[in-house]
């Protein structure tokens, strides 16, 4: 039993050395709605969106694109959020925008740094934020002049 123990550990400690050579890159996915937003039932709305963001761990960097739909009203936020399914959370990192835009469009960019830190959300610094996306605490949110807190939401989640 011993060496099976000692074996195991000696195989991870090679994949985990292995992987460090490595660029690590996960891919999370997200499915907007206004159902999505909190508090429940949500918000009643045709809008609806898509995000994808790759997450390259060993940069600690992270790209987004953000496909939105049917927006009916300007847009006046958009964010990465902290917070689980069905709970609402702080902003993290905001995501530009240009001013106003309604109906279909694409927002896309990159990050690595937080606009907003949460210690009190145990969100200190860049590795805690990918820590929380990995770990499916972190959405996206795209806000409207209709729906201030919020029109569209999507938890991330890793690709399969």
């Amino acid at each position: 039993m011993r060496r099976v123990v000692i074996t195991l550990a000696a195989v991870v400690l090679l994949l985990n050395l292995s992987g460090t050579a490595q660029a690590q890159i996960i891919t999370l996915t997200a499915e907007l709605s206004g159902a999505n937003e909190t508090p429940a039932p949500g918000v009643l709305t045709g809008a609806f969106g898509f995000a994808v963001v790759r997450l390259d761990v060993g940069a600690k960097r992270w790209e987004w694109t953000v496909d939105v739909f049917n927006m009916p009203s300007g847009t006046n936020n958009a964010h990465f959020h902290v917070g689980g399914p069905g709970l609402a959370g702080p902003t993290v990192v905001n995501i530009p925008f240009p001013a106003g835009i309604s109906n279909d469009y694409r927002l896309s960019g990159s990050a690595t740094d937080l606009s907003s830190p949460r210690p009190d959300q145990g969100i200190r610094s860049v590795e805690d934020f990918i820590q929380a996306m990995v770990g499916g605490q972190v959405y996206v949110n795209v806000h409207s002049v209709i729906n201030g807190g919020g029109e569209i939401r999507g938890q991330l989640k890793v690709a399969p």
